[in-house]
Formats: C-alpha cells, structure tokens, sequence
C-alpha cells in the first residue's frame, strides 16, 4: 500500500512539473519588466524591484506588442484581450454552477458546438465549454497607447493612476506625446510582429 501511495505522490509531482508553465521576464529600466507566461501573447508590463522575477504590480495588461523607453518615460502599444471582457458580458455564474446568459440575444461570440440548455425559463452556458475565438485575445482591431512617467520611480510615492496615460486613439497619443514632452528620439521597439 505504501509503494502505491508513493509511487501515485511521485506521479503527482511529474506531472505538476510537466504542467508548469514557463515564465519570461524582461527587465526595461528601474522597476519596470515585461514579463509573460506560456506565451508572448500575455505579455504584459509590470513594475516590480526584482528585475528577474515575473509579476509584480501591473502597470498594462497583456498584450503589450511594442514599447520604447528611456530614464524618465515608457511608451507602450497593447492590444486588449476582448475574451475577458465578452465573458463577463455574456456569462453570470448562478447557485447552479453553470453560466446564466444575461442576454440571449448576445451570443455572436457562441458556436454551434457550444453546450447551451434551457432551464426554469433562463438559458444557461456549461462552465466549461466556451470556445472564444483566437481573434479576440489579443484583438488586434483595437490599439491602445500608454505614455508612462517614471522620472521619480520612488516605491512609497509612485502613483500608476498618477503616471500612467492612457490614449485609445494614435492621435490623442501624438498629442500627449507633445504635451508631455515625450522627446521625439523615443521610438517603440516592435516586440512582436506576430502581435502587431
């Protein structure tokens, strides 16, 4: 019995170690590192102390396809991952453990081979059988633009809501470039032109 349990223990342990996801990290400047896990297309920014440890304190959610930065300021490009956001809006887990459609009406994002089923009067949506299409994480159809200061990078006086400009046209980006003295040196370095 007790080869059984252990030999069932160490089958366990491989087998967590094989599901381990890899973890990349790269270090910009200061505090700041881009990191991501299992691939590119989450990666995100993160300020963080340690400049080879993944996570920290995100500054932009995945995914982050292009960024240039010097000293003082990040630039940044990232697509939103619309799978989060379509979820919440079509999915609301209830006491029976499946997914309540708020709105039937809005399930362009569901297939036929979805697992879909009427109860009490509500359609309901399986938990674990939404297939979300690829295009939507990243969507690339949408942009957003991020002007970062980190000119003072102090941990105990850093504000993100503060320092972090946000623009979601290229533009309104162009714009806070000049109003924020963005030098026009700083480029974006594309990370990835897959994600682009």
């Amino acid at each position: 019995m007790k080869k059984i349990v252990a030999g069932i223990f160490t089958l366990f342990l491989l087998s967590s170690c094989l599901w381990d996801e890899e973890t990349q990290t790269k270090h910009l400047t200061k505090d700041f590192n881009l990191g991501w896990w299992s691939e590119p297309r989450y990666r995100a920014l993160f300020k963080n102390s340690d400049s080879t440890k993944y996570g920290g304190a995100v500054i932009i959610p995945e995914t982050v396809f292009a960024i240039g930065f010097n000293d003082n300021i990040i630039i940044a490009k990232q697509h939103p991952n619309k799978q989060e956001e379509i979820s919440a809006r079509l999915f609301n887990r209830d006491s029976t453990g499946y997914y309540r459609l708020s709105n039937p009406a809005d399930t362009v994002y569901i297939w036929s081979g979805d697992s879909i089923f009427r109860k009490n009067g509500h359609w309901y949506h399986i938990s674990n059988g939404w297939n979300p299409p690829d295009s939507l994480f990243p969507y690339k159809k949408k942009t957003n633009y991020y002007i970062i200061d980190i000119s003072d990078n102090n941990k105990n006086t850093w504000n993100s809501k503060e320092r972090v400009n946000k623009y979601t046209t290229e533009s309104d980006f162009n714009e806070g470039r000049k109003n924020l003295g963005v030098p026009d040196e700083l480029k974006f370095n594309v990370l990835d032109r897959e994600l682009k």
